[in-house]
């Protein structure tokens, strides 16, 4: 049986579909995360939740 191994991750790396998804979802809602208005602040509150996301995936470190 002959499998390929893709090995070029410099010039892109294949997606997980769950990401996928959750960028899709993410891409089509609206809203400026610096704007004080609804959108806006459902917007802060996504870019929030995927900071304190990706921290706790890397582990602990430094924080600003």
């Amino acid at each position: 049986m002959s499998r390929s191994v893709y090995l070029d991750h410099a010039a892109t790396t294949p997606m997980r579909p769950d990401a996928i998804e959750a960028m899709a979802a993410t891409m089509a809602q609206t809203g400026n995360a610096a704007s004080l208005h609804g959108a806006g602040r459902d917007a802060r509150r996504r870019v929030e939740e995927s900071r304190e996301s990706i921290a706790a995936a890397l582990g602990p470190g430094r924080r600003r």
